[in-house]
């Protein structure tokens, strides 16, 4: 009862906060329409004045508003449309980029503490390049580190580090103003998935590639609102199937939503994604315990200049309809309930 009864009330929870989301633009709407018609009453007063400052009609209230501040704000979504160096553990980037240069470079480095004591770190390199004001083109390079204490319990930590499987992604920009962007992500199998430990391979979450190709297709769509930046999104993730060694990965989408708010140089923003699996992972033939169906809260606080941007984040899931090893008998179970949290920290920057 008490699995059934916090399963029901994370649901309700997650009903509440998308049907919040889905009726926010209505209500902002009606705000928004009252305050530019004071804004628009001010400028006919100022315009009647001597001695005033022409302005361009095609100059936006935005641009006159933020002034110094601009450089990418006027371009939607800052560093979180479309190109982000992806949901670390349900982290994404939300408020002002660095643009400019040659190329646009984000580094997201990501630490999940696993139980046990046991941890995983990431770090994402990513390097893109618009091709034009609709199109971008990219690829992302992460590094990663496996640390597991007690394997198979017994008194030996194992460890497994180097580079993870490389991708590359393209996205092209919809919309007037470019707030809705799609992207498509295929990842390569260029790391190693059969890493061995006492001539016997490690299970496969222990490994740094997956054996196979993959793909990821994204879609996020921006709301520009006075106070700051929504970004509303899902995205869909075919993660190789089955590989040479029976490992099998299942298929998983997400939704979600996150806002920030301006307050100058700095974007505090909070998040919510729904994540679920279909099917569950085995680790050749053998199904791995999971949670299937999660939901996570983020919250993120960034920082930029015209030269770099600083992200810092944290995000917690709570997972249910476990899979696997919970319901085979295993020992010390999976159980619904918070999962490993994650935290991030994340640098942009535009050379050249």
């Amino acid at each position: 009862m008490k699995k059934s009864y916090g399963g029901r009330i994370v649901a309700w929870a997650m009903v509440c906060a998308f049907g919040a989301a889905a009726l926010y633009p209505v209500a902002v709407r009606q705000v928004r329409v009252r305050h530019e018609q004071t804004v628009l009453s001010d400028l006919k007063r100022a315009a009647n004045r001597p001695g005033r400052l022409a302005l361009s009609p095609f100059v936006s209230l935005r641009v006159q508003r933020l002034s110094g501040l601009l450089a990418s704000w006027e371009t939607i979504g800052g560093c979180g449309a479309g190109t982000s160096t992806g949901a670390g553990g349900g982290i994404k980037w939300i408020g002002r980029s660095t643009s400019g240069g040659l190329f646009q470079l984000q580094l997201l480095g990501t630490y999940t503490r696993l139980k046990g004591g046991s941890y995983i770190f990431s770090l994402n390199n990513q390097i893109s390049r618009d091709l034009s004001e609709k199109w971008n083109f990219g690829l992302s390079v992460p590094l990663l580190y496996k640390y597991y204490k007690d394997y198979y319990g017994l008194p030996v930590d194992v460890s497994n580090g180097g580079l993870g499987d490389v991708g590359a992604f393209i996205t092209r920009r919809f919309g007037e103003v470019n707030n809705t962007a799609v992207t498509l992500s295929v990842g390569f199998p260029t790391a190693k998935y059969e890493a061995k430990y006492k001539n016997d391979y490690l299970t496969q979450e222990k490994q740094l590639g997956l054996g196979r190709f993959t793909g990821t297709l994204v879609l996020d769509h921006t709301l520009d609102e006075i106070w700051g930046l929504i970004v509303m999104g899902g995205s869909a993730g075919y993660r190789g199937g089955e590989n040479a060694l029976g490992n099998y990965r299942a298929p998983v989408a997400s939704l979600y939503t996150y806002a920030g708010y301006f307050m100058g140089p700095w974007v505090p923003s909070l998040g919510i994604s729904v994540q679920r699996f279909f099917g569950v992972d085995r680790d050749r033939g053998v199904k791995q315990e999971q949670a299937q169906s999660s939901v996570a809260g983020t919250l993120g606080l960034e920082w930029s200049s015209d030269t770099v941007a600083v992200l810092a984040a944290v995000s917690l899931p709570y997972g249910w309809e476990i899979g696997g090893g919970a319901a085979e008998g295993a020992v010390n179970p999976l159980r619904p309930g918070l999962q490993p949290w994650t935290a991030g920290l994340g640098l942009s920057l535009s050379p050249f």
